[in-house]
């Protein structure tokens, strides 16, 4: 299994934040690679979302789960994307002396089969920490700060 974790501070405030980000019609204004996102709802374990991502020039269908919640302080979520590794997401938000601080935790599921295993070890590792990366560079511009 790929883990991966940073961690970003933002001239923002923590509730404003927290409501922009964990609105899956605003997850495309950050997350990498995200074209489209759709709830009915989404505040309770077990709602789920679904998705669009453009990957390698197709777009490819997935959905994500809430698996935890906590409001204003910690999101945990599962997505599914068809042909690849489901991957968990958690998001903690904490008051900070500049705004306020995420700290992103991704890591991705363990499969049965050879490929979804090989995947795992060569290839997630990598794109799971370059997409954190771009996602927490994009709410940069989403709150103002020039990357």
């Amino acid at each position: 299994m790929a883990t991966v974790e940073m961690s970003r501070e933002y001239p923002a405030d923590r509730k404003e934040l927290w409501d922009r980000l964990t609105d899956p019609e605003s997850w495309p204004t950050f997350y990498n690679n995200m074209i489209e996102a759709h709830a009915d709802r989404f505040s309770e374990p077990g709602d789920t979302a679904s998705t669009t991502y453009r990957i390698l020039g197709r777009n490819t269908n997935g959905t994500v789960r809430l698996l935890e919640f906590e409001p204003g302080e910690r999101i945990k979520l599962r997505g599914e994307l068809k042909g690849l590794p489901p991957v968990e997401y958690e998001w903690v938000y904490a008051d900070s002396e500049g705004g306020t601080t995420i700290s992103a935790h991704m890591e991705s599921v363990e499969v049965d089969s050879w490929l979804g295993r090989t995947l795992d070890r060569f290839l997630i590792p990598r794109q799971l920490e370059k997409d954190l990366a771009r996602s927490l560079d994009n709410i940069e511009a989403l709150v103002g700060i020039d990357t």
